[in-house]
């Protein structure tokens, strides 16, 4: 199978060679920048902290002694997770940046610089997590592409569907990654696709969830709404699905999309990527409009914390709380899908957020046919740490992880994060902190102090004991609904048989995360946060409701002004020989005011609504900030 990639990745390196010379000519221009002005450039540069950097160095030697493993490939993984580290810029190690993170396949520890107690001992805390791959800063993304999305382009062009996700904090690399494995998949795809008879064509959609709201970015933006058709598909109503002759073409399209997703300048950087953008390939055999297999690709939005966002505008708020809330949304769609190999009933809440409902088809398809990606991009700087210690914590919540994996060597595997003392050089767990069974292991971080285990595990029942007991099964809405293709592909809607399904059954997956989380993390979703996210749910349809009534009443208003016109017209006689009643003006005008009186008094009762909502949310976020579970200290 490597010969099959071979091409693929020869292409690959054409693209990066490309990239790299725009850096080098990027480099030339700082460096003649930095000989006209010296005074600006010695301004512009810090010094580090060279206590943290030896330790930083003396650790990262000790480390590098370690013998990395072969890369694996995705091909027989439901679930494949990697990490990806990129290199430090040079511009971070002139404003005193250090690198903090280590890496040798399938291993990644990050060094965190600490203070003790005393304010003045400095040590660093290690913590390492063991992934399907770990990258680190001299892999290409070509590396990347062959163990992830390579081995699987046979499968989506055989009935599958594969789902590629990049995700990590804004900064780290990950729209970089995407693009590079977008053009890599791409080439393959039409490649591989002409080798089998060139019996397929190839369509493309792009679009982006920002706000809770779904915006086509093949047609300017235009607001999409989320349908779920009579057979329980989700339908995007208004999405453009374009054919793309050829791979060049499909670049293009591509380019045109990126170059129109929505960023803003947030507390962690100026371009930050706020909104989810998901490009779907769809194969289709000729002369055929059903799909026939599909690669979806998702560039998550920065996965800022929520802390970040209460120090930005209400609207960057609603904006964090929904990339958080479809995010841990994610996380939980993905552990379902890694339970159901053992449990085949088990419940996938993909309509907890916008980003898992329009992805539905990635979660509930058939197992032999499905594939999901997760490449996790990490920033090394240690500035960055926590957000570092984030991503890779949520990374390695998403599946369970097997002895076999990583060659029987299951005894010194530390499955999670742990920090040892920077004096300590053993990085693995004692053999008794491990716990084994069912050929699974799981690392017990509470190791030593039973009390608290205890008492998390009792407040943890007791919670359980007040909700209701989780059905497997999910019923179905009843009420017919019906969604019709045209040419384009274009969902189109019957007003009496189809149904708005963007927010159907979201509470009821809310809540049912609330217990799962409860009985895998032993944390409980505070109940305040549940009702923040459902507050920032309808003030998203708050808003559009009161902007799509505004619309209607200023064209209503349009058709009453001439009726008026005609009243006043008839009650001067103008043009005509008889008179115009008195009470027959009355009456018309008496019509006319109720009529705008009701539109009025309609838009003032959703905007008394809107305004409840913003005070309602107000007061929670000050109540939650940060917490958002009950056992967060």
């Amino acid at each position: 199978m490597k010969k099959q990639y071979e091409n693929n990745i020869k292409k690959g390196g054409i693209a990066e060679e490309i990239a790299m010379l725009k850096q080098r000519r990027e480099a030339r221009k700082a460096k003649e920048e930095q000989k006209k002005n010296p005074q600006s450039n010695q301004q512009n540069t810090k010094e580090c902290d060279t206590a943290f950097a030896k330790m930083m160095i003396k650790k990262k030697e000790a480390i590098s002694k370690n013998k990395p493993s072969k890369h694996i490939d995705s091909e027989d993984s439901k679930i494949f997770v990697v990490v990806r580290k990129r290199p430090i810029f040079q511009k971070e190690l002139n404003s005193g940046e250090i690198d903090c993170v280590s890496v040798v396949n399938p291993r990644i520890y990050i060094h965190e610089c600490k203070v003790q107690i005393d304010g003045i001992t400095k040590y660093l805390e290690d913590h390492e997590f063991y992934f399907d791959n770990a990258f680190g800063d001299n892999d290409q993304t070509s590396d990347v592409y062959k163990f992830t999305i390579g081995p699987v382009i046979n499968l989506i062009l055989n009935q599958g569907i594969v789902t590629c996700f990049a995700y990590g904090q804004t900064g780290s690399g990950k729209t970089y990654t995407m693009k590079g494995i977008e053009t890599l998949a791409i080439d393959a795809l039409y490649e591989q696709g002409s080798k089998m008879g060139n019996k397929f064509d190839f369509y493309i959609s792009f679009f982006e969830i920002y706000g809770g709201r779904l915006y086509d970015l093949l047609n300017n933006k235009n607001k999409l709404q989320v349908l779920d058709d009579k057979k329980g598909k989700v339908q995007i109503y208004g999405l453009i699905n374009q054919l793309a002759e050829t791979p060049e073409m499909m670049h293009r399209i591509i380019d045109a999309a990126n170059s129109i997703r929505t960023t803003h300048n947030t507390v962690t950087n100026e371009t930050s990527s706020r909104s989810h953008a998901i490009c779907n390939i769809v194969v289709k055999l000729k002369d055929s409009d059903e799909e026939y297999g599909k690669l979806s690709l998702v560039d998550l939005a920065g996965s800022e914390r929520a802390q970040e966002t209460q120090s930005n505008n209400r609207q960057r708020r609603a904006e964090g709380a929904e990339i958080n809330k479809s995010l841990l949304a994610l996380k939980e769609c993905i552990r379902a899908l890694d339970e159901k190999k053992n449990n085949p009933d088990t419940h996938v809440p993909f309509r907890a957020s916008k980003l898992t409902h329009v992805l539905r088809d990635s979660f509930v398809s058939r197992s032999d046919k499905s594939r999901i990606i997760m490449i996790s991009c990490v920033n090394p700087s240690y500035t960055s740490a926590n957000h570092t210690l984030n991503t890779l914590r949520y990374s390695d919540r998403l599946k369970e992880k097997t002895k076999q994996h990583f060659g029987g060597n299951y005894n010194n595997i530390n499955v999670g994060a742990r920090g040892i003392n920077s004096g300590n050089n053993n990085y693995a767990p004692s053999p008794k902190n491990i716990k084994q069974s069912d050929n699974k292991i799981s690392y017990n971080k509470n190791v030593g102090n039973q009390k608290q285990i205890n008492e998390k595990k009792a407040k943890v029942e007791r919670t359980q004991s007040k909700e209701k007991k989780p059905s497997n099964k999910r019923q179905e809405p009843t009420k017919k609904q019906n969604i019709q293709n045209n040419k384009n592909n274009n969902a189109t809607t019957d007003d009496n048989d189809s149904k708005d399904a963007e927010n159907d059954g979201e509470e009821e997956d809310w809540d049912y995360l609330k217990r799962t989380m409860a009985k895998r993390e032993g944390k409980v979703l505070n109940d305040d946060y549940i009702k923040y996210q459902n507050l920032t749910t309808k003030l998203v349809e708050d808003e559009d409701d009161i902007i799509n009534y505004h619309m209607n009443i200023i064209k209503e208003d349009a058709r009453l002004l001439s009726q008026e016109g005609d009243l006043i017209t008839n009650i001067k006689g103008v043009g005509k020989e008889e008179d115009f009643k008195m009470d027959e003006y009355i009456a018309g005008l008496d019509k006319i005011i109720e009529q705008k009186l009701k539109l009025y008094n309609n838009i003032r009762g959703k905007v008394e609504k809107y305004k409840k909502h913003i005070k309602e949310e107000d007061v929670l976020r000050q109540k939650l900030n940060p917490k958002f579970f009950m056992d967060d200290s």
